[in-house]
């Protein structure tokens, strides 16, 4: 038996959708609880962890308890519901990343016939794809391959563009194109010669390869599709919030030396144990996943901080698009699908789905958009250390000092301290990554595609990056 908790930032929007699921009860398959709304006459919008605990705590006397929620915080609020309740309780609850409305009535319906855990959420999940095919919109997933998946009725509407950005649209944009179009009230696809994606996933617009001088296209069916068409041809002719002046670095001017020299570090980041072991318990591994990406999100907005502070708003953007790239619920999702297939522990998925994820983009065949797959090995690397609980490592030195490594993570670098680190030499990399870019606007050395040239190099060799000629000088 499952029963159903609605967590909604709206005591009105909350109390609404559990009276249109009680509509869809037939006698007492399924019980449920609402928290909604915060106790505060004058700013009553909001989520409340201790109401969720209630709610959960209410109607806990059943095999599985399922938590719908709207947006944002109530996420936030029910995974620290998980934790502050028994852990006899947590472990029958499940978060569902269905839509609030007509998630909840599809998972009501499923659970009060008695459907399992897995089938009720199941269920949820694909609640969207009757009015999809009402609107003549493709199904839910994400990814449309060819133009005969577009809808082509009269009430689809579109504009087109043409993307002046010289990276084309890599994470920051996207992740602006995601933000802008998010709150309208229209069902959206985002085309590129007969490829499309629904535009809410910062992953599949960033996989859809779009490039300057390429013609992107939004269609649009709904209340607000002309909003959403207006907002969408603003933000192109902003350029989608980048300059076009510097190619190749992403808006982000250079100021790295042309030489650098220093002593030899050889640097090795401590990597996680990710071997397939079996899982005891799954809701505790999808707990643990859960409080690992929570902890993750955290320390992006403390990076997202840290580079505005000290260097500028485009390097700190690129952690804001860190943060709008692991906050999709698809990829917890598709990490959850793996650990009840193969029973596996959180580790072993989750570095699955993001290992996954960082060969797509290897693949694609624009060498910009091709070196964001460092930004999906740092959130892994960082995420994994959460789950694992290895503490961060951040090299500290007190004279001047050449890095060297297979690769470095863009994060790695905006906490290394340029008065120490004069220079990065890897055996890999690129010249177009986000370690790469930031590096340079921090004025450090940068030198990578080494290869077996660093094989010779020892710790402690004194090293001189020559930057314009793209090679190390091993001095002594």
């Amino acid at each position: 038996m499952v029963n159903l908790v609605i967590v909604s930032h709206s005591a009105q929007l909350g109390a609404g959708v559990g009276e249109l699921a009680r509509q869809m009860l037939m006698g007492e398959g399924c019980k449920l609880a609402i928290a909604a709304g915060i106790d505060d006459p004058d700013n009553p919008i909001g989520t409340d962890p201790i109401k969720v605990m209630e709610a959960i705590e209410s109607v806990a006397d059943t095999d599985h308890v399922l938590v719908m929620m709207d947006i944002g915080s109530a996420l936030l609020s029910a995974e620290t519901a998980l934790e502050l309740l028994d852990p006899t309780i947590a472990a029958k609850v499940r978060l569902c990343a269905a839509p609030l409305v007509e998630g909840t009535l599809a998972a009501t319906v499923s659970a009060a016939a008695g459907a399992d855990i897995d089938r009720v959420i199941r269920d949820a999940m694909n609640a969207l794809d009757a009015k999809y095919a009402q609107l003549g919109l493709p199904p839910s997933s994400p990814v449309v391959t060819s133009p005969e998946g577009l809808p082509a009725d009269d009430e689809a509407r579109s504009v087109a563009v043409v993307v002046k950005n010289p990276n084309g649209i890599h994470v920051r944009p996207a992740s602006r194109l995601v933000s802008t179009l998010s709150g309208f009230r229209a069902d959206m696809l985002l085309e590129k010669n007969g490829k499309c994606v629904v535009p809410d996933s910062l992953n599949q617009i960033a996989l859809l390869q779009v490039r300057c001088n390429d013609t992107l296209r939004l269609i649009a069916k709904g209340e607000q599709a002309d909003d959403a068409l207006a907002a969408f041809k603003q933000l192109a002719a902003q350029n989608f919030g980048e300059s076009v002046e510097q190619p190749h670095t992403g808006g982000i001017p250079n100021s790295a030396p042309i030489q650098a020299t220093g002593m030899a570090f050889c640097y090795t980041p401590v990597a996680a144990e990710v071997a397939p072991q079996p899982a005891t318990d799954l809701p505790y591994e999808q707990q643990r996943l859960q409080a690992a990406i929570r902890n993750t999100l955290e320390d992006l907005n403390c990076l997202t901080a840290l580079a505005e502070e000290k260097y500028s708003a485009d390097i700190a953007a690129i952690f804001s698009g860190h943060h709008t790239l692991l906050d999709d619920t698809e990829l917890y999702d598709m990490a959850c699908a793996i650990m009840r297939e193969k029973q596996c522990r959180a580790e072993h998925a989750w570095h699955t789905v993001l290992s996954d994820l960082s060969q797509q983009y290897l693949q694609l065949d624009d060498p910009y958009l091709q070196a964001r797959y460092i930004d999906i090995d740092d959130l892994l690397y960082r995420s994994l250390r959460h789950l694992t609980g290895i503490p961060a490592q951040i090299p500290t030195f007190i004279r001047p000092t050449i890095l060297v490594a297979d690769v470095i993570y863009p994060s790695t670098v905006l906490q290394l301290d340029p008065l120490t680190i004069k220079g990065i030499c890897l055996r890999a990399g690129s010249d177009a990554s986000h370690s790469a870019i930031i590096a340079r606007e921090m004025g450090i050395g940068w030198v990578c595609q080494q290869g077996e040239a660093l094989d010779a190099i020892k710790m402690g060799d004194t090293l001189t990056l020559d930057c314009a000629a793209h090679q190390v000088i091993r001095v002594g």
